[in-house]
């Protein structure tokens, strides 16, 4: 990047993130490495992404396997395209789009306690708890729809631990 353009704290805030991302895929991978299909998009115009990610979705292995609904998590820096894509790929395939931001949204609508807790932490400048993100996208994903339909998480996870 050009330092007078962007100046040296965008550099840092850019190769933190950068850093941070890596980190968690290693976790990602490490977790679920048998089940990752990586599919890099850094040169695909923006346009073309769904495409690419379209065709690594319709691969099948074995012919006679039962069909799985498939579970897509979209993991990336912050103005990735994550949410862009995460919403069209639901629309394709008619995956059930999970992003934590709108569970939050919605619980904090049904739920006085919580929205006082998620404001207090905004407020605060801090991230809002990971006990309450766990809990909204665990009792999303266990539901019926996304188990019978398959999901795509957007998002998920942003804190570094």
């Amino acid at each position: 990047m050009d330092a007078q353009l962007y100046g040296p704290d965008l550099d840092d805030i850019a190769s933190q993130t950068w850093s941070e991302y890596e980190m968690n895929m290693k976790a990602v991978e490490s977790t679920f490495g048998k089940f990752i299909f990586h599919t890099d998009v850094s040169e695909v115009p923006v346009h073309d992404v769904a495409s690419a990610l379209t065709k690594m979705l319709r691969v099948r292995f074995r012919n006679k396997a039962p069909r799985r609904p498939p579970r897509v998590a979209i993991v990336g820096p912050p103005g990735s395209g994550r949410s862009t894509q995460a919403e069209l790929l639901s629309r394709k395939f008619g995956l059930v789009w999970v992003c934590p931001r709108h569970l939050v949204k919605a619980e904090c609508e049904k739920n006085p306690g919580i929205k006082l807790q998620v404001k207090e932490a905004i407020e605060n400048g801090e991230p809002i708890p990971d006990s309450l993100i766990l809990r909204l996208v665990d009792d999303r994903l266990k539901q019926s729809d996304c188990r019978l339909n398959g999901w795509v998480l957007d998002g998920f996870p942003q804190n570094e631990e």
